[in-house]
C-alpha cells in the first residue's frame, strides 16, 4: 500500500516577488526612424532591486510561471475609434495583479468583469485592480484609431495621419497597457508577462501595429527571416509583394550590422481615402507600413528605408540622430544600384541633393540648425562619403555597415563622438592608425561643421564600390543557447533564458563573412554591461567559424547578456524542489534482520530544475539520504536496500512503515516483519535503538531518468 502526503512540520521557503512591467508606444518620427521608447518598459523585482529596461519578451513556459496579457481588437461604428478588450489569465500563485489603460479615448466607458477601479476609471491612465477571484478579468474600453502629426521629414507629404481608423478598415498602434503584481512561490521560478494582440474578427496585428478589415497576407522566408506582408483589400499596391520581399532579403543579406528579427511585418497602407502624412513609417522592433501607391526597389525606395530602420537596433542622443535617417537612405539608393533598379545617374541625384542649401550648410550633430531634411540630404551624402572612405582605405575590409555594427552593440544612446569612434575603429581594421585617425578627422569636420561632401564621380563610385566589402555579421546557432551545469547540459528557451543559481549559461555564435573582401571579428560578451568575455580573429571572403562563451551565474535575479548585437535576458532563481510521488519494497513481509529494496519515484514539476534531499526512513528513523538533482519536468527512480531489524529473529511481528520523506512532502509504505514477539515502529522497547537502528548495506543507487519537458 501506498500514499502521498503533505510533509508534517515541513517548512517550505516561500520567496514574496513583486514584478513591474511597464510598456509604452511612441511612435517614429516622420518618415520611419526607430522610436526611443517604443515597446520598451522596466520590471522591478524585490529580491534583486531592478532589471533591465526592454521589450516584454514572447515568454514561453509553464501557465504557472506566466500572465497572459491579451488586448483582442474590433472595428467599431465610430470612426476614428477601435473597441479593446484586454484580458487577463492569471497563474494560482499570483496574489495581485493591478493593469493601467494608457490608450483609452476621452470620455470612453469602461466595463469591467473582475477588475474595481484604483482611480478615475473613465481618465487617460486609468488604474484598475484584479478582485482576487475572477478566474479571467477582462475590461472592455474604446481607444483612439486616429493619430496626426504635421507633415515633416523627406518622405513626408501634404497629410496629416501617421495611423487612421477609415471605418471599413483601420491601421492602428496596439494598445499600451502597464502591469504590475506580487506573487508567491516555493523556488518554481518567476512569474513573468506575456503581451499579446489578436483581432478576433477580419485583421492581423502585430507588436507594434494592426490591420483591422478584410486582406491578404502574404508571407516569404529568406536572409534568415520571415517577412509578412498585409495588404488590404482597401489598397491597390505598385509593388508587388515578391518586389517587396526581394528588396527585403537583399538588404537583409547587405546589412551585416548585428542580429536580425525572426519576422518583419509590412503593411501596404490604402492612399486613396486617407491623407497620410508620410511615405512610410516603422514602428517598434519591426514593424512598418507604406503607402500602396510606392513603388519597390528605386533609389528613393520607401520599403527598402523603413526595412532598414528595422535593422537600427541603438537609441540616440541629439548629436547622433543624424545617422538613423542618414544611412536609411543611403542605403536604399545603393542596395537599387547594385540591383540594377537604379543606375549611377539616380544614385547620384539621391546624394547630390546634400550639397544643395539650405541644408548643405546644417550641422548634422546639432538638430536645432537642420532645415527642410538636413539629416535625410546631406546626412545621406555624408553617410555615402564615410562608406566610401572606409572602402577605399580599407581595401574593402570596413564600411559603413561596419560602424553601424559597432553602434547597435551600444548599452546608452549614441552620440556623435560615439559614431566618430566607431568610425575610426573600423578604419583601423585595414588601415594603420593614421589612416584611421584622418579618416575620423574627415567624418568629423562633416558632421560637427558646415562643412559637406561633395559628391563622387562614377570611377570614384566603381574603385571603392565596385567588390563587396567584407560583410561580417553574427547570429546565435539554432541550439546556441544551452543552459550547463549538475542538473542539466542542453539547450534552452531563449524568452527568456531560466537558470538555477550555479548555472551556466553557454553562447554558440557564428560569426561569417558574406562580403568579398577579409574582414575582421570581435565578439564579447557582457553581462549587465560589463564585458566578461572576448573573441576576436579575421575571416576570408565567404568564410565562417564558430566561438562559444560560457558564463556561470552564483547569485538570483534578472541580467541582460549581450554577445555582440544579441540581446539575452537571463533570468536565474533558487532551484525548485522535488517531489515525492510513491515508494514501494520488492515484498511485503520479511524476516527481521533481513533487508528489502525500497524504491522512491520523485518528480520535478516546476519549469526549473530541481535540487534537495531524500531520506529513507524505517519506522520513523533515518536509514539513507540520498541527494536529488532532476531536470525541469523530469522524473527518477532511487533504490535503496535496507535493514528491517538487527540478527535476532526472536523479536516477533509486527507492520513497519517505510518511508521516504523529500523537502516538502513524503510518500509511505508497510512491510510486516515476521518474528516470535511484538514489534514497536514508534522507537519504543520491542524495536528500541539497538534493534531499529537502520544502516544503508547497499550504496548504490539506480538513477533512471525519464524527461518529460512540460511546456
Amino acid at each position: 500500500m501506498s500514499r502521498s502526503e503533505p510533509l508534517s512540520g515541513a517548512r517550505a521557503a516561500v520567496a514574496v516577488l513583486t514584478v513591474v512591467a511597464l510598456l509604452t508606444v511612441s511612435l517614429a518620427a516622420a518618415g520611419g526612424a526607430p522610436v526611443s521608447a517604443d515597446e520598451r518598459g522596466s520590471a522591478v523585482e524585490s529580491f534583486s532591486g531592478s532589471a533591465g529596461a526592454g521589450p516584454t519578451p514572447q515568454t514561453s513556459g509553464d501557465d504557472a510561471d506566466v500572465i497572459r496579457l491579451r488586448n483582442e481588437l474590433a472595428r467599431t461604428d465610430e470612426r476614428g475609434t477601435i473597441g479593446v478588450t484586454t484580458r487577463a489569465r492569471i497563474p494560482d500563485r499570483v496574489t495581485e495583479l493591478e493593469v493601467t489603460l494608457l490608450s483609452v479615448a476621452p470620455d470612453a466607458e469602461i466595463e469591467a468583469d473582475g477588475f474595481v477601479p484604483v482611480d478615475d476609471a473613465g481618465s487617460e491612465g486609468s488604474v484598475w485592480e484584479w478582485d482576487g477571484e475572477t478566474a479571467e478579468p477582462s475590461l472592455t474600453y474604446g481607444t483612439e484609431a486616429n493619430v496626426t502629426a504635421e507633415p515633416e521629414g523627406a518622405l513626408a507629404i501634404d497629410g496629416t495621419y501617421r495611423f487612421v481608423g477609415a471605418g471599413e478598415w483601420a491601421l492602428v498602434r496596439t494598445p499600451r497597457v502597464a502591469a504590475a503584481w506580487s506573487y508567491t512561490g516555493q523556488y518554481e521560478g518567476q512569474v513573468r508577462l506575456d503581451r499579446e494582440t489578436t483581432v478576433p474578427g477580419e485583421g492581423v496585428a502585430s507588436r507594434s501595429m494592426a490591420f483591422l478589415g478584410p486582406h491578404e497576407e502574404h508571407v516569404r522566408e529568406a536572409a534568415g527571416q520571415r517577412y509578412r506582408l498585409i495588404v488590404p483589400d482597401a489598397a491597390d499596391p505598385v509593388a508587388s509583394p515578391a518586389a517587396v520581399f526581394d528588396v527585403f532579403a537583399d538588404a537583409s543579406t547587405a546589412l551585416q550590422v548585428g542580429a536580425r528579427d525572426e519576422e518583419v511585418v509590412a503593411f501596404a497602407a490604402p492612399a486613396g481615402e486617407v491623407s497620410w502624412a508620410v511615405r512610410g513609417l516603422q514602428v517598434g522592433d519591426a514593424d512598418l507600413w507604406v503607402r500602396d501607391e510606392e513603388p519597390a526597389g528605386t533609389a528613393a525606395d520607401v520599403w527598402t528605408h523603413e526595412y532598414v530602420h528595422t535593422r537600427q537596433a541603438y537609441r540616440t542622443e541629439a548629436s547622433g540622430r543624424w545617422i538613423t535617417e542618414a544611412s536609411a537612405t543611403h542605403y536604399a539608393a545603393l542596395f537599387a544600384l547594385e540591383r540594377g533598379a537604379a543606375d549611377f545617374g539616380e544614385f547620384e541625384v539621391t546624394l547630390a541633393r546634400g550639397e544643395r542649401e539650405p541644408a548643405a550648410s546644417a550641422v548634422l550633430s546639432d538638430p536645432s540648425t537642420w532645415d527642410r531634411n538636413a539629416d535625410y540630404t546631406k546626412g545621406a551624402l555624408v553617410a555615402g562619403e564615410i562608406d566610401r572612405r572606409l572602402r577605399t582605405e580599407t581595401d574593402g575590409a570596413a564600411s559603413l555597415a561596419t560602424v553601424l555594427r559597432e553602434l547597435n552593440e551600444a548599452d546608452e544612446p549614441i552620440t556623435n563622438e560615439d559614431i566618430l569612434d566607431a568610425v575610426e575603429a573600423a578604419a583601423a581594421e585595414g588601415a594603420d592608425d593614421a589612416t584611421a585617425a584622418a579618416v575620423r578627422d574627415d567624418a568629423e569636420r562633416l558632421t560637427t561643421t558646415r562643412a559637406t561632401a561633395e559628391m563622387w564621380d562614377r570611377d570614384a563610385h566603381a574603385a571603392a564600390f565596385g567588390e563587396t566589402p567584407a560583410q561580417v555579421g553574427y547570429e546565435l546557432a539554432a541550439d546556441g543557447v544551452r543552459a550547463t551545469g549538475a542538473y542539466r547540459n542542453r539547450t534552452v528557451e531563449r524568452a527568456p533564458v531560466e537558470l538555477v543559481v550555479g548555472e551556466s549559461l553557454e553562447a554558440t555564435v557564428v560569426a561569417s563573412n558574406t562580403g568579398g573582401a577579409t574582414g575582421e571579428y570581435d565578439l564579447s560578451l557582457s553581462v549587465d554591461g560589463e564585458r566578461v568575455a572576448n573573441r576576436s580573429g579575421t575571416l576570408d571572403a565567404g568564410a565562417e567559424t564558430v566561438e562559444r562563451f560560457e558564463h556561470r551565474f552564483d547569485d538570483p535575479g534578472e541580467y541582460e547578456v549581450r554577445i555582440g548585437s544579441e540581446r539575452l535576458t537571463v533570468a536565474v532563481s533558487e532551484p525548485a524542489r522535488p517531489r515525492v510521488r510513491s515508494v514501494s519494497t520488492d515484498r511485503d513481509r520479511a524476516p527481521a534482520g533481513e533487508s528489502v529494496v525500497a524504491t522512491a519515484t520523485v518528480g520535478n514539476d516546476a519549469s526549473l530544475p530541481a535540487d534537495g534531499a531524500l531520506e529513507f526512513r524505517v519506522g520513523g528513523e533515518p536509514a539513507a539520504t540520498v541527494p536529488v538533482r532532476l531536470d525541469a519536468g523530469e522524473e527518477a527512480t532511487i533504490d535503496r536496500e535496507i535493514e528491517l531489524g538487527g540478527d535476532d529473529r526472536s523479536l516477533g511481528s509486527g507492520d513497519v512503515t517505510v518511508s521516504a520523506v523529500g523537502p516538502v512532502d513524503e510518500a509511505s509504505t508497510t512491510v510486516t516483519v515476521e518474528g516470535d514477539g511484538p514489534i514497536s515502529t514508534d522507537g519504543a522497547p520491542g524495536f528500541g535503538p539497538a534493534v531499529a537502528l537502520v544502516s544503508v548495506i547497499v550504496a548504490s543507487a539506480a538513477l533512471t531518468r525519464r524527461r518529460r519537458r512540460k511546456r
